[in-house]
């Protein structure tokens, strides 16, 4: 079996910014401003492969950083409406029922915090995915 592809892979690479994408069949240019980058052999195309994933997680970590600090503002708002409504309970369980929410309140996961991975589809085959 050799170890070069029948069917090249092929990714394309930002000139100024270095963004690197999945490119379209070795038989179509690249687009302006892209350096065309074809795979010849497996390792090559995770190799590449890779690199592109870390620019996702990089991408995607900003993006949650991001969202964490619109978010956070909003969050010293609520805590604060809601120890309000606890020093204002009208009774015991009440008082209880949102001191107990306030403590839960922070080990909450976000849920907008996203976490993922592309691969390309031999990979995930091999990957299990």
């Amino acid at each position: 079996m050799s170890p070069y592809l029948n069917r090249k892979i092929v990714y394309w690479r930002h000139t100024m910014t270095g963004e690197i994408r999945m490119g379209l069949p070795e038989e179509y240019p690249a687009p302006w401003m892209f350096e065309k980058i074809v795979c010849g052999t497996a390792h090559e195309a995770e190799c590449w492969s890779q690199k592109m994933r870390e620019q996702e997680s990089a991408r995607e970590r900003l993006e949650n950083e991001k969202r964490e600090e619109i978010e956070e503002h909003m969050k010293a708002q609520l805590r604060s409406h809601i120890r309000n409504l606890m020093v204002n309970a009208r009774n015991n369980m009440n008082r209880e029922f949102l001191r107990r929410h306030l403590e839960l309140y922070d080990e909450r996961p976000a849920g907008w915090k996203t976490k993922r991975k592309s691969y390309l589809h031999a990979e995930a085959f091999e990957h299990g995915r």
